[in-house]
């Protein structure tokens, strides 16, 4: 047993423990990641390209906020007992809930 602590010793002892270059090869670490972020320059979009990318999340936000909206109408006022609107991952779970509900009112109606 103490010839095997004293390997390994000698091995912890070789070992570079400065993290800088990484005995496995591998340069995944958060710290060399860091460091090839900081070599590489930020490639800056256009700002012509950027206010169309801009435009579109604002479109796609737009169609989502409407079809929540079309949704929070398909829901009976059980579900939305307070005055104040759902939010949107309330009115997606109460419709997960309320399609589960109308299901399992037609099974037992068969």
């Amino acid at each position: 047993m103490a010839q095997i602590d004293a390997f390994s010793a000698q091995l912890l002892s070789q070992w570079d423990w400065s993290g800088e270059d990484s005995a496995f090869g591998d340069s995944s670490s958060p710290e060399s990641a860091r460091k090839d972020e900081q070599q590489k320059p930020k490639v800056k979009m256009s700002v012509k390209r950027r206010m169309k990318a801009s435009e579109r999340e604002k479109l796609r936000m737009r169609s989502l906020a409407e079809a929540l909206h079309q949704l929070r109408e398909y829901l009976p006022p059980v579900y939305s007992r307070r005055a104040q609107p759902l939010t949107k991952i309330q009115t997606l779970k109460y419709s997960i809930q309320y399609i589960q509900d109308l299901s399992s009112i037609l099974e037992q109606q068969l």
